[in-house]
């Protein structure tokens, strides 16, 4: 599977954060600004939780948003949406991609 790509509900958002050790990405293509901030909440309590628990947890998430290429007018609507939520979210720090960000969790 290629790391989240999760419908928007319970179970399934919960097995697809087991797969973050593996594949530390959350792939938010196709979701609307607010499953993305939804998934993306879940993802960080998640790693948050998991880096308590355990050392070999990965410190770093990719998330990918997209270009917003099949957006109206081409422009991403989750990456100003996102950057302004992850503004707000302590313990982290993020970096700006083409397609997305990088996090680095802080303990």
């Amino acid at each position: 599977s290629s790391g989240i790509n999760a419908e928007y509900g319970g179970t399934v958002v919960k097995d697809s954060l087991n797969e973050l050790k593996n594949r530390p990405v959350l792939d938010l293509h196709g979701y609307t600004l607010n499953q993305s901030k939804y998934l993306l909440q879940e993802a960080i309590k998640h790693y948050h939780h998991m880096l308590g628990r355990d050392p070999d947890y990965p410190r770093a998430l990719t998330i990918i948003t997209g270009k917003g290429l099949h957006s109206s007018g081409g422009v991403s609507k989750l990456k100003p949406g996102l950057r302004t939520f992850l503004a707000g979210v302590e313990r982290i720090q993020y970096l700006e991609e083409d397609d997305g960000f990088k996090i680095r969790f802080r303990d």
